[in-house]
């Protein structure tokens, strides 16, 4: 055995030796062709000439370039420099040359081309243009009437996870301009699934400099990944959009409309939404499955929703683009009902309470929001900007609950029925402007900012409860029941300004300094009234505040920022000093507080090469405490846990360190990335707790000094392009742990959990088909020290989806998630389930716009809207009502108005 070992070395030794005999490589000079001025920097790219793949690039020095390291064959070699034309050409290595000189290569300003320049190669998929990525949309091809998320998929380096985040070399994407502009507020998934793959010409990925610093033009180390979705010249005019319905078994239904209508300088959209599926929001794709929910939020999965929702956009530029407007208005309205089932431990010292609930609930919540970006180019030197926002968000709740506790021998303790009916409105505004002016010399400039806010907060509501309590031995002991009337009303205003200076000390060394002033005002209203005879006009003064508070801060700002091409260093900190006067107005009593908040941050960015880089962040942040928690006020709306308020509380303080390594081989589309990030707080608020023996928790919060919570977490991923089979593998490995901290009955409760979720995934996309895989294990350490007991478990999960384009112009997909949960000493019973859907269907006419599909989701009717966790104190276990089996008819047709599309299409 040990023979043939070395025997296999050997041969490896020798392989790797005789594949390094031979060098293959390209070099050359790059020189402007009338100064013949070497051309630093510019960007040389290798790709095969048989379908434009990269394989190598690199960037002159000083003009010069050599990629060696190449395979025989051949090749296209594309040189580009921003405003010249490039410059493509065919080559080929073999034996008999394995050393390709193009010798001196001469660019041509594009400004002296009289014509365009003709190559007659295939289309180059990829451009790498200083730090951004350029895609050519005409090399890939999509089906007709495919949206941009068809092409992304497609895309070196790019990937979609299933909860629709678009990942780009290992970072998320948070913003998607359309030709440099917002669209809806730059919705990642919103334009992703809105705009037509045809109209596309590029796409640019990039990280987008902060809006300080763009105005500036100093480098403050904050980067956003974008991509910029630039149009085709005969798709910049034109109107194109869809409409589809469906209808389906148990009276499920969904119906959608876009349109949009884009010139060059101005771009006009509306959509509207109805449905009871759970795909609310343009961009809502699945809500019932990943809890992205409504538009703002309200529905993660938890009931059955009935949505209504729409929305017009709208941005136009003038005077030569020196002027723009940018406005969104959104309109929306989401109707769910169901009940819940909870399940919950809450540990005691040496012992433990159990509480099972169910609860039956219907929601009704109304949106409209507008908001308007104004943007002015005064001159060369100066910017002025203005924006606007507004809410109205009205809504009205029905909720019955139905619980009983059982103490840890089993013994009944309390049970309570519940129900409280109200309505709600919540009101907001803010509007802000800021001017720049930069001046001669270059990174000199100064900001002014001015900012005022306000909102509105009022609620009726009605509660009813009847709380039973039994003696040790599972008697009725005693019943303390409630009827009470809680109106809420709370108003809040705000002006702010100030002003910000950055200059430039030397080449590469900045500073930035900055101060604002913020005066805030606010009331809050939260009054119980008892029933009398058959009026609530009897109020209950120890359930009941009205609180008036007046706070004056002000904000200190310094930076010092370190750039060179491979080095981005900032270190900065801010400090304010808030003054708030608190006034009971019920009882007549003053609390005066002032709290200095200090913030130092630090960011370190290390280009180690072209292809790689680390990142190494601080931030501390100091956290004074919320009204909320420093009003003496007493809440009766949950009888069994009451909160107090502590006006004695001080700020905490929380250290959190990240680290990011990151590498990417465009030429090969693999790469590493490696996340590691660690926090910990100081001197933090957190509850004590006290459970008295008939199970109602009274809790207030207190700064704890005696120990500090922690926080971590490390990811790793390595993937990469299997190229013979045509998919991408990806390993990935979480790790993320958090240990924090209560007293309960007076007892420091420390609760432990750490998380492990290695998984492996494989995807792949083209235009005719798609599929992915992920599998792993998950394992979860969960532990309190108040209880022997631990919530230790382990579990596993599968994912599978498919789809692929048939003969006659037919399609079929399918998605299946497995979820498996094992038993453990809480919770007593497995959990496993199975959600499948699959849907079929055929597109019609010639350019394949009408679509018909039949669709079926949760085919096993096993979703249960299963959920278990653990908290600082307790375990929970919850099954809710969701969305389950269904099959649908539905009808889809794209419109669109445009010139012939150059891009392939199957």
């Amino acid at each position: 055995m040990r023979f043939k070992i070395v025997t296999l070395i050997i041969c490896c030794c020798c392989t790797f030796t005789a594949l390094a005999q031979t060098n293959y490589a390209v070099k050359g000079i790059v020189s402007d062709t009338t100064t013949n001025v070497k051309m630093d920097q510019a960007t040389i790219s290798v790709l095969d000439a048989r379908d434009s793949i990269l394989q190598k690039f690199t960037y002159a020095d000083k003009g010069a370039f050599n990629i060696s390291n190449l395979k025989p064959g051949k090749f296209l070699i594309m040189v580009n420099y921003p405003d010249y034309a490039d410059f493509v050409e065919s080559f080929t290595l073999d034996a008999s040359k394995p050393v390709y000189n193009f010798g001196n290569i001469k660019m041509i300003l594009q400004s002296k081309l009289l014509n365009e320049v003709i190559i007659k190669a295939k289309v180059v998929a990829i451009k790498i243009k200083g730090d951004t990525t350029e895609f050519n949309a005409a090399a890939y091809a999509t089906q007709k009437n495919a949206k941009v998320e068809d092409l992304l998929k497609q895309l070196q380096g790019m990937k979609i996870n299933q909860s629709g985040v678009i990942i780009f070399q290992g970072e998320p994407v948070t913003k998607i301009l359309v030709d440099g502009e917002e669209f809806f507020s730059d919705d990642p998934g919103l334009v992703s699934k809105t705009v037509r793959a045809d109209m596309v010409s590029k796409v640019q990925v990039y990280d987008q400099k902060s809006d300080q610093a763009k105005l500036t033009g100093i480098e403050d180390g904050v980067k956003v990944k974008t991509i910029n979705i630039v149009l085709r010249e005969d798709k910049r005019k034109g109107v194109f959009g869809k409409v589809d319905g469906g209808y389906g078994t148990d009276d499920y239904y969904t119906g959608q409309m876009m349109f949009n209508k884009f010139d060059p300088k101005k771009k006009i959209a509306a959509y509207g939404n109805i449905g009871n599926t759970g795909n609310v929001g343009l961009s809502g794709d699945n809500n019932s499955k990943y809890g992205a929910g409504y538009s703002r939020g309200n529905y993660g999965g938890n009931g059955l929703p009935f949505a209504r929702d729409g929305g017009a956009h709208y941005d136009n530029k003038w005077n030569n683009d020196k002027q723009s407007i940018n406005a969104n208005y959104k309109i929306g309205a989401l109707t769910t009902e169901g009940s819940s089932n909870t399940m919950t431990q809450n540990n005691l010292p040496d012992n433990f309470n159990k509480t099972t609930s169910n609860k039956s609930f219907r929601r009704y919540s109304f949106n409209q929001n507008l908001d308007a970006d104004f943007t002015s180019k005064l001159d060369s030197t100066s910017d002025l900007s203005a924006s606007v926002y507004g809410s109205i968000d009205p809504g009205t709740s029905d909720n019955k609950t139905q619980s009983f506790t059982l103490r840890g021998n089993g013994v009944l303790l309390n049970d309570n029925d519940v129900s409280s009916i109200g309505s709600n409105n919540y009101k907001y505004m803010i509007a802000s402007a800021n001017y720049t002016k930069r001046f001669k010399k270059k990174g000199r400039s100064i900001s002014l900012n001015t900012r005022g806010s306000s909102s509105q907060f009022r609620s009726d509501n009605y509660m009813k409860s009847d709380l039973k309590y039994y003696n040790g031995m599972g008697e009725l002991d005693s019943v303390n029941s409630i009827d009470q009337y809680k109106p809420t009303a709370s108003n809040s205003n705000s002006v702010s300004a100030g002003f910000s200076y950055n200059e430039t000390l030397f080449k590469s060394i900045s500073l930035s300094a900055s101060y604002n002033f913020s005066q805030s005002i606010g009331t809050n209203s939260q009054l119980s009234f008892d029933k009398s005879t058959d009026r609530y006009d009897k109020l209950d003064s120890v359930f009941s505040n009205n609180f008036k508070v007046k706070t004056i801060t002000n904000f200190y700002n310094l930076r010092i920022g370190y750039t060179t091409t491979k080095v981005n260093l900032n270190i900065g900190t801010g400090i304010s000093d808030a003054d708030s006067e608190q006034k009971d107005q019920l009882a007549s009593a003053d609390l005066n507080r002032r709290f200095t908040n200090w913030r130092p941050n630090a960011r370190f960015t290390y280009q180690l090469s072209k292809a790689a880089a680390i990142t190494l962040n601080y931030n501390g942040n100091t956290t004074q405490p919320n009204d909320y928690q420093l009003q003496p006020l007493r809440q009766n709306t949950d009888p069994l846990n009451i909160t107090l308020g502590n006006p004695m509380l001080k700020p905490s303080f929380n250290n959190s360190f990240s680290f990011n390594y990151r590498l990417y081989q465009p030429t090969l589309d693999r790469g590493i990335n490696f996340n590691a990030n660690y926090g910990r707080n100081i001197n933090t608020i957190v509850y004590n707790r006290v459970t008295d023996s008939s199970g109602v928790s009274t809790s207030q919060w207190s700064n704890l000094t005696s120990k500090q919570p922690t926080d971590w977490k490390v990811n790793t991923e390595f993937y990469g392009h299997a190229t013979k089979l045509n998919f991408i593998l990806s390993l990935n490995f979480e790790v993320d742990g958090r240990n924090s901290f209560n007293y309960v009955n007076g007892q420091l409760n420390e609760s432990k959990s750490i998380d492990y979720s290695p998984y492996v995934s494989i995807w792949a996309n083209t235009a005719t088909y798609s599929y992915n895989f992920n599998i792993g294990p998950k394992y979860y350490l969960n532990s309190s020290s108040l209880q022997q007991i631990n919530n230790n478990r382990h579990g596993f999960f599968t994912d599978l989806g498919f789809s692929t384009k048939l003969p006659y112009n037919f399609f079929i997909s399918a998605e299946m998630n497995y979820q498996y949960t094992a038993k453990n000493k809480v919770f007593n019973q497995d959990f496993s389930r199975v959600l499948l859907k699959s849907s079929i269907g055929k597109t019609f006419l010639k350019e394949e716009n009408l679509k018909i599909t039949i669709s079926g989701n949760d085919l096993l009717n096993q979703n249960t809207g299963f959920s278990r966790y653990g908290s600082i104190d307790s375990f929970t276990e919850t099954r809710n009502t969701t969305i389950r089996r269904y099959f649908m008819f539905s009808v889809t047709w794209d419109f669109a108005k445009f010139g012939k599309s150059l891009q392939p299409q199957q």
